[in-house]
């Protein structure tokens, strides 16, 4: 086997967009998806200084990125990713333990979504099991889901108030990381309001309803009714976390299980805000 300097560095996306495509195919290699492209863009809105690369012979081997919630004091890595070829020779640790030194400088404690697979990985790095997070599928018509509550759509007008919604609930303010969600999947957002009061919201992307959060059960009824009425071009996913107080909810509006990831934290027992109301992540590796 060839041998190989395991030295993660940081990435520059304004200096270097190439970059960012080579990024781009390492993840697309690694996880059999079309593209993580919206992905990557959102954390290069939210955290320029979060993404990181392996490299050899002037390609690009290794990969991963995390996104600072510093008044939360967390952060999530995500899409850590070895090309073909190069597993096993210590690249998805290095990365990792990079992007944690990343988030430690802006005060925050790593946290992550891990595979079955990778889960022994981040153990030995002193990561933590604290839980199943659940990916499920939206089966049969979603045109039987009904609720007596009424979503409209998300304008600008809304934003602040989501933000700051979401941010008690969620643990800290997302607003760079739902502003790009938003501006990338234009009329997909819906809120939920009971006279003036917010009880909740959801964004759509592509092939996911993420994020989603709900105050309460028919709360959440509502948003699913009103998001399952959007055109999708297969079974609309939803990555739950641990917390979640809307599994069972879920279930019964016709979500189906697909595969449970491990959650996983290093230096935090707890993460902060009423996160049993978050039914949805952003994706697993954003929280």
């Amino acid at each position: 086997m060839q041998s190989l300097a395991v030295t993660p560095r940081r990435v520059d996306p304004v200096a270097e967009p190439a970059v960012l495509d080579a990024i781009d195919i390492v993840m697309q290699r690694a996880y059999g998806v079309p593209s993580f492209r919206a992905s990557i863009d959102r954390f290069v809105a939210a955290q320029p200084d979060g993404l990181a690369v392996v490299e050899h012979q002037g390609s690009v081997v290794g990969t991963g990125c995390c996104v600072a919630y510093p008044d939360g004091g967390f952060g999530w890595i995500g899409l850590v990713a070895t090309a073909p070829g190069f597993e096993r020779r210590g690249i998805a640790t290095a990365i990792t333990e990079f992007l944690s030194g990343v988030l430690s400088g802006h005060g925050c404690a790593p946290v992550l979504d891990a595979s079955v697979v990778g889960g022994p990985m981040y153990q030995r790095m002193g990561f933590v099991d604290c839980g199943p997070t659940r990916v499920l599928a939206l089966g049969g018509s979603t045109a039987e889901i009904h609720s007596p509550d009424g979503c409209v759509p998300l304008t600008v007008a809304d934003v602040d108030e989501v933000v700051a919604f979401d941010a008690m609930r969620f643990g800290a303010s997302r607003r760079g990381v739902l502003a790009k969600a938003i501006d990338q999947h234009p009329g997909r957002s819906g809120v939920l309001r009971r006279g003036q009061q917010l009880v909740g919201y959801y964004i759509a992307q592509a092939a996911t309803l993420a994020p989603v959060v709900a105050e309460d059960h028919d709360a959440l009824a509502a948003l699913v009714a009103a998001a399952s009425r959007l055109d999708w071009h297969g079974p609309p996913r939803i990555s739950v976390p641990p917390e979640s107080g809307h599994v069972t909810a879920l279930l019964e509006l016709g979500f189906e299980p697909q595969r449970q990831l491990r959650h996983m934290r290093r230096s935090i027992d707890i993460l902060p805000g009423r996160r049993e109301c978050v039914a949805g992540e952003v994706s697993l590796g954003e929280g």
